[in-house]
């Protein structure tokens, strides 16, 4: 069963009230009903198990009959840095990030980025992003919403306060397995970034800028991996190694 974002403001005397746009979602493409179950993460991170009891053109009411607390988080969150993908490749990305539990995804523009963006498309990129996040999120039944930060250069990212660990995917570069490279289990505050390059690949002086940071370099070996076909490796392999 999907699970629906709302805002707390929503909430009420034992009731979940819903107006549009998700109003419109929940009664025209899933036709629901009264007396069907939905479930609602509000943004003060609580899951409301409802039971639908009016639906009309301008508002759904569903009486809470449950109300659930965020499980208790054991790893540390997992950020992914993403160089802009061409096409549908950064959509999908973000799209699977956010099933693997992603706390937050930034897009970022290397020296072999191809897709090119002004300041207009990026408002409208990054509009749609956050509708796949959501929709991505709504499907697993998250907890809560992944957030997607700022185009930055990789320049700017360099010139970032990083509180997390940094691991650097390279191909062709000396670096540990991603299975043993170090990282932090025991402190969820901590966090990991993992960074993935663009189609391709990373500049020699992109190179040389993470190593001159002291980032870990990590590789999946020999083969070669897509773009995006490595982000959600490295993501996979992460989240095994975080929940085993």
């Amino acid at each position: 069963m999907p699970v629906f974002f709302i805002h707390s403001k929503d909430v009420g005397n034992g009731v979940v009230r819903i107006i549009d746009p998700l109003l419109s979602h929940i009664s025209k493409s899933l036709r629901a009903k009264p007396g069907d179950s939905l479930l609602f993460n509000d943004d003060q991170g609580q899951r409301y198990h409802t039971s639908v009891t009016q639906i009309t053109k301008h508002v759904l009411e569903a009486t809470i009959q449950q109300i659930e607390d965020p499980p208790r988080t054991t790893h540390p969150p997992v950020i992914l840095a993403q160089a802009l993908l061409k096409g549908e490749k950064m959509g999908w990305v973000i799209q699977k990030a956010t099933e693997l539990g992603v706390s937050a995804i930034c897009p970022l523009i290397t020296d072999r980025v191809i897709l090119k963006l002004s300041g207009t498309q990026e408002d409208t990129h990054r509009a749609r992003w956050n509708r796949i996040a959501v929709e991505a999120a709504q499907q697993s039944e998250r907890w809560t919403l992944p957030t997607i930060l700022p185009l930055q250069t990789f320049q700017q990212f360099l010139q970032t306060p990083q509180h997390s660990q940094l691991i650097f995917m390279a191909e062709r570069a000396e670096g540990v397995s991603l299975l043993t490279i170090p990282c932090p289990t025991e402190k969820p505050e901590a966090g990991v970034t993992v960074i993935i390059g663009p189609e391709g690949g990373w500049s020699a002086e992109e190179l040389d800028a993470a190593q001159s940071h002291n980032w870990a370099f990590a590789s999946f070996g020999k083969t070669i991996l897509r773009a995006e076909t490595a982000s959600l490796a490295a993501l996979a392999i992460l989240q095994a190694r975080f929940t085993a």
